[in-house]
Protein backbone atom coordinates (compact mmCIF):
# COMPACT_ATOMS: atom_id res chain seq x y z
CA UNK A 1 0.00 0.00 0.00
CA UNK A 2 1.12 3.53 -0.70
CA UNK A 3 1.89 6.07 1.95
CA UNK A 4 -0.83 8.44 3.03
CA UNK A 5 -0.03 11.98 2.08
CA UNK A 6 -1.30 15.02 3.87
CA UNK A 7 -3.59 17.03 1.67
CA UNK A 8 -2.26 20.49 1.03
CA UNK A 9 -4.91 23.12 0.56
CA UNK A 10 -4.74 24.78 -2.83
CA UNK A 11 -3.60 28.36 -2.70
CA UNK A 12 -6.20 30.83 -3.85
CA UNK A 13 -5.27 32.71 -7.01
CA UNK A 14 -4.21 36.24 -6.10
CA UNK A 15 -4.50 39.22 -8.44
CA UNK A 16 -3.00 42.68 -8.27
CA UNK A 17 -5.82 45.18 -8.60
CA UNK A 18 -6.26 48.92 -8.86
CA UNK A 19 -8.64 50.20 -6.19
CA UNK A 20 -9.70 53.70 -7.22
CA UNK A 21 -12.21 56.28 -6.16
CA UNK A 22 -13.73 58.47 -8.84
CA UNK A 23 -16.61 60.91 -8.37
CA UNK A 24 -17.22 59.49 -4.89
CA UNK A 25 -17.54 55.90 -6.11
CA UNK A 26 -15.09 53.04 -5.70
CA UNK A 27 -13.99 50.76 -8.52
CA UNK A 28 -11.76 47.70 -8.40
CA UNK A 29 -9.96 47.16 -11.71
CA UNK A 30 -8.78 43.58 -12.17
CA UNK A 31 -6.37 42.85 -15.04
CA UNK A 32 -7.21 39.37 -16.32
CA UNK A 33 -5.81 37.13 -19.04
CA UNK A 34 -6.89 37.85 -22.61
CA UNK A 35 -8.68 34.46 -22.65
CA UNK A 36 -11.34 36.06 -20.42
CA UNK A 37 -12.59 38.02 -23.42
CA UNK A 38 -13.05 34.84 -25.41
CA UNK A 39 -15.25 33.18 -22.79
CA UNK A 40 -19.01 33.02 -23.09
CA UNK A 41 -20.83 35.97 -21.49
CA UNK A 42 -22.29 33.66 -18.83
CA UNK A 43 -18.81 32.42 -17.89
CA UNK A 44 -17.51 36.01 -17.77
CA UNK A 45 -20.40 36.90 -15.45
CA UNK A 46 -19.64 33.92 -13.20
CA UNK A 47 -15.99 34.96 -12.89
CA UNK A 48 -16.97 38.58 -12.28
CA UNK A 49 -19.34 37.50 -9.48
CA UNK A 50 -16.54 35.48 -7.87
CA UNK A 51 -14.28 38.56 -7.92
CA UNK A 52 -17.09 40.68 -6.45
CA UNK A 53 -17.64 38.16 -3.62
CA UNK A 54 -13.90 38.09 -2.92
CA UNK A 55 -13.80 41.88 -2.78
CA UNK A 56 -16.68 41.91 -0.29
CA UNK A 57 -14.95 39.27 1.84
CA UNK A 58 -11.77 41.38 1.80
CA UNK A 59 -13.86 44.45 2.78
CA UNK A 60 -12.72 46.18 -0.40
CA UNK A 61 -15.58 48.46 -1.45
CA UNK A 62 -16.48 49.04 -5.07
CA UNK A 63 -17.65 47.54 -8.29
CA UNK A 64 -15.26 45.04 -9.87
CA UNK A 65 -14.32 45.65 -13.49
CA UNK A 66 -12.18 43.06 -15.31
CA UNK A 67 -9.89 44.47 -18.00
CA UNK A 68 -7.80 42.61 -20.58
CA UNK A 69 -5.88 43.18 -23.76
CA UNK A 70 -7.92 42.22 -26.81
CA UNK A 71 -6.58 40.70 -30.04
CA UNK A 72 -5.85 44.15 -31.47
CA UNK A 73 -3.78 45.11 -28.42
CA UNK A 74 -6.35 47.50 -26.98
CA UNK A 75 -7.83 47.34 -23.52
CA UNK A 76 -11.23 45.67 -23.31
CA UNK A 77 -13.39 45.73 -20.20
CA UNK A 78 -16.65 44.56 -18.69
CA UNK A 79 -17.98 47.60 -16.85
CA UNK A 80 -21.43 48.88 -15.90
CA UNK A 81 -22.80 51.50 -18.30
CA UNK A 82 -22.08 54.50 -16.03
CA UNK A 83 -18.38 53.53 -15.84
CA UNK A 84 -17.86 52.89 -19.56
CA UNK A 85 -16.89 56.48 -20.52
CA UNK A 86 -14.10 56.40 -17.91
CA UNK A 87 -12.81 53.03 -19.11
CA UNK A 88 -12.71 54.27 -22.70
CA UNK A 89 -10.21 56.95 -21.59
CA UNK A 90 -7.67 54.62 -19.97
CA UNK A 91 -5.41 51.82 -21.17
CA UNK A 92 -3.45 48.90 -19.75
CA UNK A 93 -0.47 51.16 -18.98
CA UNK A 94 -2.72 53.32 -16.80
CA UNK A 95 -4.04 50.21 -15.05
CA UNK A 96 -0.51 48.86 -14.49
CA UNK A 97 0.59 52.09 -12.84
CA UNK A 98 -2.53 52.18 -10.64
CA UNK A 99 -2.15 48.68 -9.13
CA UNK A 100 -2.24 49.21 -5.37
CA UNK A 101 -3.95 46.20 -3.72
CA UNK A 102 -4.17 42.44 -4.00
CA UNK A 103 -7.31 40.36 -4.18
CA UNK A 104 -7.48 36.61 -3.60
CA UNK A 105 -10.15 34.83 -5.59
CA UNK A 106 -12.31 32.52 -3.48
Amino acid sequence: MGKATAERPEAMPTFQVAHLQRDGQHVIIVPVDRAYGMRAPTEQARILEAFQRSAATAKLPGIVVPVWEDASGRMAFRAPTPWQPFFRTIDMVYVATALNKTLSLE
